[in-house]
C-alpha cells in the first residue's frame, strides 16, 4: 500500500492537501484582516463626511422605515448566527463526546461508498476516489465501493487504483456504468445497484460527487450518528473548497462556504437542514434502497399551474432532501468535519459565473420551496417552515432598501444615497465580522460580495421564480426542452414575462406609496 501511495502521489496533482485548511499555518489574527482593517478606516471617513442635508427631517422617515426593515432583516441574520454559535460550541460538542465514547460499537456493519463521476478532471478524478478509496480501507468495517461512472477511461484508471491499493477483502469494488443521460439516472443506478446487493438494516450509504474529496476518516466521524440517533435519516458535512478561478470567484465562493457553516448549524439546531448537499451527504440504508426514494430521485417533478407537470433537471439533492423531510426522518449537521471540492466555474467572468451558477442554485431552491412549505409544520418542524416561507419572502425584501432609497433621493434630496451607502458599509461590516464564527477569515470584499448576492441574487431569484421551467446543467450542455409547440412556449414565456412584470410594478408601486412619493388616485 505504501507504494501504491508513493506512486500516486507522483500521478495526482491535486489532493487532500491542497484542500485541508489544517495544514495551513495557524494564526492567532484572521487571514485577511489588514485589507479589513483599511477597509473600516474608510468607512469611518465616510460616515464623518456625511453632508449636513443628510440629517435633516426627510432623513426620519428613511430611518424609520429603513430601520424597520433592518430590525426584520438583521434581527434574522442574528438569530441563526446566535443558533449557530450554540450549535458549533455547545450542542454538537455534547454530541460528539458521547460518540466519541461508545465509537467503536455505534460504526454500521457495513458503508457503502457511491460515487458518480462524469466529465471531471482526471486530477481530480484521481484525488477523488484515491481519498475514497482510503476511506474504505480506513473505516474498519466492511466497504463496498460503488462507482456510477459513464467513461470507459474512467472504469479503467478506477480499476487501477484500487488494485493499487491492494485493499483487503472487505473492501469491495462494484462499478456501475451508465450512460451520460444525467446524475439522476447515475444515483438511480447507483441505489440499485446497492438494493441487489441486500445490505443489511443498520447498513450506511454515502453518496459523493465526482469532484469531492473525503477527509481522513470521515467515514468513523459520520456513520457512528446514525446508531447514536435512531430519528437521524442523514446527515450532511461543512465543505471547503479549491476554486480554479479568479481571485474575485475564489473570495466569492470562499465567503459563499462561510455562510453556508453557519446557516446549515443553526438548522443543525433544529436537526433539519435546508439541503443534503450532493457533494457528499450519508443516509440510511433503508432509505437508499426504498423504491419510492429512488423514484424521487430519478423522476422528480413539480406540477405547476402555469408549466404543467415540470420535470426537475438538475436539484437532485433537493430531491432527496425533500423525501426524507416529507416523510419525518431528523436530518444532522456535522460542522466538525469537512469535504474538499474542486470548483471550476462555468466562465471565466466573474458576472457570468455568478449568474449562470445562481440561477442553478436558486431554481433547485424555488422548484423544491412550494411544495416543502405545503409540509405540515408539525412535521417540519416550526423554525425550518419558517425558513422555508423566509426563502420566498426574502428576494423582496432585500431589494427594498434601494428602492425605497430611490424614491427618497426623488421626493427629498440625492444626500439619501450617501446615508445609504453608509448604512450598506456598515450592516456588510458587521456581517462580515459575523463570519468569523465560520472561518478564521476575514476579507475587505466580502461586505461588497456580500451585498451582491443581495441585490444581484434577489433580482436573479425573482426572475427565475417566474420561470420555473428554465433549466441547464453546468457541467453537462444539457437543457430542459419545452414543451408543446414553438407557439406554445412562447405563450409561456410571454406569460412569465407579464406576470413578473406586473410583480415588479406592484412592488415598485408599494415602496413608492410608503415613502410619500406616489399617491393613489383619490
Amino acid at each position: 500500500m505504501e507504494s501504491a501511495g508513493k506512486e500516486l502521489a507522483e500521478t495526482v496533482q491535486v489532493g487532500k492537501g491542497s484542500f485541508n485548511r489544517d495544514d495551513e499555518v495557524k494564526t492567532f489574527f484572521p487571514k485577511g484582516l489588514w485589507g479589513f482593517l483599511i477597509y473600516t478606516l474608510c468607512l469611518i471617513a465616510a460616515a464623518m463626511m456625511l453632508p449636513a442635508q443628510a440629517l435633516d427631517s426627510g432623513s426620519k422617515q428613511f430611518i424609520f422605515i429603513v430601520g424597520a426593515l433592518a430590525i426584520w432583516r438583521y434581527s434574522w441574520g442574528m438569530t441563526h448566527f446566535i443558533r449557530a454559535l450554540l450549535y458549533k460550541n455547545v450542542v454538537f460538542p455534547k454530541h460528539r463526546k458521547l460518540e466519541r465514547a461508545y465509537a467503536k460499537e455505534l460504526m454500521p456493519s457495513k458503508v457503502y461508498l457511491l460515487v458518480t463521476s462524469f466529465r471531471i478532471e482526471t486530477d481530480t478524478s484521481l484525488a477523488v476516489f484515491k481519498s475514497v478509496i482510503e476511506e474504505a480501507i480506513r473505516c474498519g468495517v466492511d466497504c463496498t465501493i460503488v462507482p456510477s461512472i459513464v467513461e470507459a477511461a474512467d472504469e479503467k484508471m478506477v480499476k487501477t487504483l484500487f488494485k493499487q491499493y491492494n485493499p483487503p477483502e472487505r473492501v469491495q469494488l462494484k462499478i456501475v456504468r451508465i450512460p451520460g443521460t444525467g446524475k439522476r439516472d447515475g444515483l438511480a443506478q447507483g441505489f440499485r445497484a446497492i438494493s441487489r446487493d441486500m445490505p443489511p438494516s443498520d447498513a450506511v450509504v454515502a453518496v459523493v460527487d465526482g469532484d469531492s474529496v473525503l477527509e481522513d476518516g470521515l467515514v468513523s466521524k459520520t456513520a457512528t450518528f446514525f446508531k447514536m440517533m435512531p430519528d437521524i435519516g442523514a446527515l450532511t458535512t461543512d465543505e471547503e473548497c479549491e476554486v480554479k478561478g479568479s481571485k474575485i470567484i475564489r473570495q466569492w465562493h470562499s465567503l459563499r462556504f462561510a455562510q453556508r457553516q453557519l446557516l446549515m448549524s443553526s438548522m443543525g439546531l433544529s436537526k433539519r437542514v435546508l439541503t443534503l448537499t450532493g457533494r457528499m451527504s450519508m443516509f440510511r440504508g433503508s432509505i437508499i434502497t426504498d423504491p419510492d426514494f429512488i423514484k424521487q430521485v430519478e423522476d422528480d417533478y413539480l406540477e405547476h399551474w402555469r408549466f404543467g407537470r415540470l420535470r426537475f433537471l438538475t436539484g437532485d439533492d433537493k430531491s432527496s432532501w425533500y423525501w426524507v423531510l416529507k416523510n419525518g426522518w431528523s436530518m444532522l449537521y456535522v460542522p466538525d468535519v469537512q469535504i474538499y471540492t474542486v470548483e471550476h466555474p462555468p466562465h471565466k467572468n466573474f458576472l457570468k459565473a455568478s449568474t449562470v451558477l445562481m440561477r442553478r442554485w436558486f431554481g433547485n431552491m424555488l422548484r423544491t420551496n412550494e411544495r416543502a412549505l405545503d409540509i405540515p409544520p408539525h412535521t417540519t418542524g416550526f423554525f425550518t417552515w419558517w425558513c422555508l416561507l423566509d426563502q420566498r419572502m426574502s428576494m423582496w425584501t432585500a431589494l427594498s432598501g434601494p428602492v425605497f432609497v430611490t424614491f427618497l433621493c426623488i421626493k427629498y434630496s440625492i444626500a439619501f444615497l450617501a446615508i445609504y451607502l453608509v448604512w450598506i458599509g456598515f450592516t456588510r461590516w458587521v456581517m462580515s465580522i459575523m463570519l468569523l464564527g465560520a472561518r478564521n477569515e476575514i476579507h475587505w470584499s466580502y461586505p461588497f460580495l456580500l451585498y451582491y448576492n443581495q441585490i444581484y441574487g434577489s433580482l436573479i431569484k425573482t426572475y427565475v421564480f417566474f420561470r420555473l421551467d428554465k433549466q441547464s446543467w453546468t457541467r453537462q450542455k444539457t437543457k430542459l426542452s419545452g414543451k408543446g409547440t414553438a407557439m406554445e412556449q412562447r405563450m409561456l414565456n410571454m406569460s412569465s414575462l407579464l406576470l413578473h412584470s406586473f410583480a415588479l410594478v406592484v412592488f415598485v408601486s408599494l415602496i413608492g406609496l410608503i415613502s410619500g412619493v406616489l399617491k393613489l388616485p383619490i
